[in-house]
């Protein structure tokens, strides 16, 4: 399939295989074949050391050959050559259902809302006639940033006054007097002058203005080409960077011009993210990927404080611990949602991006460890001996019911199993009453 610059593009979902070469007889859906030059590009960007926590994807091999399994994160990777593998959700679907038609554009949709809620760079959305689900996860990132610049450009583009020095026939600012001592007899009519001119060149814009130039050559849909001829009409009078590195390190927003700052991080995602980067003299793939496991951690938070109002809702907790040694806390806990009820009540959740079993009630496939786990956050957090309600929030499946049976842990804390609607509308995602279930 070709991808909108020009390459080879891939629709692969998370936890899939990537296999060199050929596919194998008999492979399933989850397993994708990459040429050897796209599969090596992908391998050196998914297992570079660089990553921080899980891995992205682990090496293995699949019928002789070598191979890659992916993890939890989504995203693209683009390679030198212009291939494109574009990762996407799958947790919230059923098996077997990515074959179904619509299917990538509802993950796709899925992910972009997320991700509006969770993270800066796509808050501004492209126009809903562009259908963004139906378009490659490359150009509605380029589309976002697009739209990011021009919503900060609308609201002016920041000036400073910059130092000049030059030679000209008429004395302006004050003149030199060094360089106009040394200057010959046959210029001594040419004035050497120093003065300041309120010009929008500084780091802020020159980054800018270089990277609506990246986005105008990457892009291949004609909307975004047209919108990204319009900003670098707008930003015409501001040079481009030319020290990348060095224009972040002294990004600075005086009051005044603070809607310039959410280009910063759009800014780093176009100008590292979106193009391989160059190592020595050879090019390498590079990646643009989401751990799924945080942001559906921080979009449930989102969730949950729009539908509980008056809840205090606190991510990653840490000042709690299973036991203390010579004073010393051991085992320390870190749920990931401390949710407090306006009458003092603490409901400990954790956000768990995996798929139960609509087969397997009242458990519904929950593993061992995850219970034995919010017991021990029990224990910590709640009264010696009344225990409390717990939640674990997984990603509604058809055939889960929206209020499953609580779970009687020993000790006396109740389980409950919170499954979110994603597809759903944010006031709808989550069961009705779900603030009132505290003593089930």
């Amino acid at each position: 399939m070709l991808a909108p610059s020009g390459g080879l593009h891939f629709e692969v979902r998370e936890h899939d295989l990537l296999v060199r070469g050929e596919r194998p007889p008999g492979a399933g859906a989850n397993v994708t074949a990459l040429p050897p030059e796209v599969f090596e590009a992908v391998q050196a960007a998914l297992l570079d050391a660089g990553h921080d926590l899980n891995p992205v994807a682990l090496p293995t091999r699949l019928a002789g050959r070598a191979a890659l399994k992916l993890t939890q994160w989504v995203g693209l990777l683009r390679t030198p050559g212009g291939a494109v593998v574009e990762i996407l959700p799958k947790t919230h679907e059923r098996p077997g259902e990515r074959t179904r038609p619509g299917s990538l554009e509802r993950s796709r949709g899925m992910l972009l809302r997320m991700l509006a809620a969770t993270d800066e760079r796509f808050r501004v959305a492209p126009p809903a006639e562009l259908q963004v689900t139906r378009m490659p996860l490359y150009e509605v990132v380029i589309r976002y940033a697009l739209e990011g610049i021009r919503a900060a450009v609308r609201r002016g583009v920041p000036h400073a006054y910059v130092p000049v020095r030059e030679e000209r026939p008429g004395l302006r600012g004050r003149l030199d007097l060094p360089r106009q001592l040394r200057q010959p007899p046959h210029r001594a009519h040419r004035l050497h002058v120093e003065y300041e001119e309120f010009l929008p060149d500084r780091p802020e814009t020159r980054l800018t203005r270089l990277a609506v130039e990246r986005l105008s050559r990457l892009t291949r849909v004609p909307a975004s080409a047209r919108l990204a001829r319009e900003l670098l009409h707008v930003l015409d009078g501001v040079p481009l960077s030319r020290d990348v590195a060095r224009d972040f390190g002294a990004w600075r927003l005086e009051r005044g011009h603070g809607h310039f700052a959410p280009l910063e991080g759009l800014c780093r995602m176009v100008l590292h993210d979106l193009n391989p980067l160059v190592a020595g003299t050879e090019a390498r793939a590079n990646a643009l990927l989401f751990d799924m496991n945080r942001v559906y951690e921080a979009y449930v938070a989102g969730l949950l404080r729009g539908v509980l109002p008056g809840w205090r809702v606190q991510t990653q907790v840490t000042d709690r611990a299973l036991g203390h040694a010579a004073g010393v806390p051991a085992f320390r806990l870190r749920p990931d949602l401390l949710l407090t009820r306006p009458d003092g009540t603490l409901v400990i959740a954790d956000t768990k991006w995996k798929r139960l079993r609509p087969d397997q009630a009242p458990t519904y496939g929950i593993r061992n460890e995850d219970a034995y786990q919010m017991l021990a956050y029990s224990a910590a957090f709640h009264p010696p001996g009344l225990g409390g309600p717990l939640w674990l929030i997984h990603p509604w499946l058809p055939g889960v019911p929206l209020r499953p049976t609580p779970i009687r842990l020993a000790g006396g804390p109740s389980l409950l199993i919170v499954p979110v609607r994603l597809e759903q509308e944010p006031e709808e995602a989550f069961p009705a009453g779900l603030g009132e279930r505290l003593g089930e």
